[in-house]
């Protein structure tokens, strides 16, 4: 019996190292999740940060660092519906105050340039848009393909916890629509929303 206790040890011990690894990544990955899900609440929650700042040229500089950050904890947590909200609306917003503000202001001078900030103006519409939806989704699944049928039947279960959900929804496809609508450029009209 002693001839086989070093051996017995040794496998017992191999199976427990081999455990302790698989615990060891196994709770990594969910204290990592945990952690991103609490970043995520908090900058979810954080929405007048930027809109009460009294430097516009900071947050003009500060929100695309943000909106990729977001984006970075969204791949970790896809279906974290505040932070696609926020996304959502962060993207809508920022698009709104300085891309497409800054088209209109240099139109007089630089026509090539105010339709170069334009066409990004869309696009960053149409991307916070896509995380409204995925947002949407999350509350009601499906609903994407609903709100492009029949919108009133689709939404008839809304309620008005979903209101900032359902108003980042409109006004950032709203955005696009009316960025878009006057020439119907190709990146809007291959868009799902625009087609009627």
């Amino acid at each position: 019996m002693t001839e086989r206790s070093p051996r017995y040890l040794r496998q017992h011990l191999a199976r427990l190292v081999v455990t302790l690894a698989a615990l060891s990544v196994l709770t990594g990955c969910s204290f990592k999740t945990v952690a991103v899900r609490t970043v995520a609440n908090s900058l979810a929650g954080s929405g007048d940060l930027f809109s009460s700042d009294e430097d516009p040229e900071l947050v003009r500089d500060a929100v695309p660092f943000a909106l990729k950050t977001y984006e970075s904890l969204l791949q970790t947590v896809p279906r974290h519906r505040a932070l696609l909200v926020a996304t959502c609306s962060g993207f809508t917003q920022y698009s709104y105050a300085f891309v497409q503000a800054e088209a209109d202001a240099v139109e007089p001078k630089d026509h090539e340039e105010a339709m170069r900030l334009r066409d990004r103006a869309l696009k960053l519409y149409l991307r916070g848009n896509r995380y409204c939806l995925r947002a949407l989704d999350t509350r009601f699944p499906g609903i994407e393909q609903r709100l492009l049928q029949d919108p009133i039947p689709a939404l008839a279960r809304a309620g008005k916890a979903d209101v900032p959900l359902l108003y980042w929804t409109g006004a950032s496809w709203g955005a696009a629509i009316a960025r878009c609508w006057p020439s119907w450029r190709s990146a809007c009209c291959s868009s799902r929303m625009c087609r009627g």
